[in-house]
């Protein structure tokens, strides 16, 4: 018994490990462009203008600036993901051969979103800083001059800038994201067996709906946990001037709600792309190793 869940664990985290990679590399460009929109430091009339801006002053390799860290920790935090997902499944639905209610499925997201956050918030803060960099104002070399220097001004803790702001997207976030890709997979496949797979296509559609509904919901806290991130190291030592309320009031003096929604049309796109991969991706890898 114990091996078996040994086993099923270790399978679980390569799929997620795999998937994890493949989002990475799909999505970074995309995820460039909105964290540029959102961190205020360049004033861009939209996605379209962001990109060509990027492209026509930096070249086509800033869009995947930041990509290494990322690249290692969000394939090791998509193993933790997912692994912690299912887990949390099983340990809230008992029921062995029967499908989660949808209830469990979303609190046992949550959990995971919650649990994810111990390797999201350093990497989200390197990733970010060295996303919105310009050739102009280039402060870090790469990962390991951004980690140095935010150790070096905050101490260990200040690679966790924003991670209340991070739980508090991430919770819902993987809630909403893990509940409504098997609500659409159940809804295109009502007839499915215990212990069959859906085609790929379901998958690919499940994971194309949640990837743009889950951040169509929570872009209002990315936007925030981005500005919060974000800051110049001169202001990030000082708890009240990145408190989520100081920094959602001066979001709303710039814009009011659609401030809120700044990338938005990006985020949509880089999730319904990558999404469509990603759980093919996990689900192939696990079935193919269980």
């Amino acid at each position: 018994m114990e091996a078996d869940w040994i086993r099923r664990y270790v399978v679980e985290n390569i799929g997620g490990f795999v998937s994890g990679s493949v989002s990475i590399a799909i999505g970074h460009p995309f995820d460039t462009v909105k964290v540029r929109q959102q961190a205020g430091h360049t004033q861009y009339a939209g996605a379209i203008d962001c990109l060509r801006t990027t492209l026509r002053t930096e070249g086509a390799r800033a869009l995947w600036k930041g990509m290494f860290s990322p690249l290692l920790a969000n394939s090791a935090m998509n193993a933790i993901t997912f692994s912690t997902w299912q887990e949390a499944q099983r340990l809230l639905h008992f029921q062995e051969g029967s499908q989660a209610p949808l209830e469990k499925v979303f609190l046992a997201g949550s959990i995971a979103g919650v649990v994810q956050c111990s390797l999201a918030t350093p990497m989200e803060l390197v990733r970010s800083k060295l996303q919105v960099q310009h050739e102009g104002n280039r402060v870090y070399s790469g990962n390991i001059q951004c980690i140095k220097s935010i150790c070096r001004s905050e101490g260990v803790l200040g690679l966790y800038r924003g991670n209340c702001s991070m739980m508090m997207r991430e919770a819902p976030a993987f809630g909403i994201y893990f509940s409504v890709y098997e609500a659409t997979k159940r809804a295109l496949c009502p007839t499915l067996q215990d212990g069959e797979s859906e085609p790929l296509w379901v998958q690919a559609a499940g994971g194309a709906t949640t990837g743009g509904f889950t951040w169509a919901a929570v872009m209002p806290m990315d936007v925030i946990s981005t500005r919060i991130q974000c800051s110049p190291e001169h202001e990030a030592g000082d708890p009240a001037k990145r408190s989520i309320p100081r920094v959602a009031a001066q979001i709303w003096r710039e814009g009011g709600l659609r401030a809120f929604y700044k990338g938005l049309p990006t985020a949509i796109l880089r999730g319904v792309v990558l999404n469509a991969c990603v759980f093919p991706v996990y689900e192939t890898t696990v079935n193919g190793l269980s």
